[in-house]
């Protein structure tokens, strides 16, 4: 996963349609970025599943206690 935003916003002139194709990572704002970046961890999230079990109870304030235990599996088509 690290490996994939890396890649990503190393080759960050993919993202932009921009005519300025030898832009710079570094040349980024911080909201270039972040948009980026939140972009990249959104399209890898709709390729997960979670699934999982719960023991615990929620009272009646909608606090909930207790222990979750879950798993996220991604598969990635390259």
């Amino acid at each position: 996963m690290k490996f994939l935003i890396l890649s990503s916003v190393l080759f960050s002139s993919l993202f932009f349609a921009d005519d300025d194709a030898d832009r710079k990572v570094s040349e980024l704002s911080v909201a270039e970025l972040k948009q980026i970046v939140r972009m990249i961890v959104e399209e890898s999230i709709e390729q997960c599943t979670v699934s999982g079990t719960m023991e615990g109870r929620a009272k009646l304030n909608l606090a909930v206690e207790g222990e979750v235990v879950a798993r996220m599996t991604c598969e990635f088509k390259s």
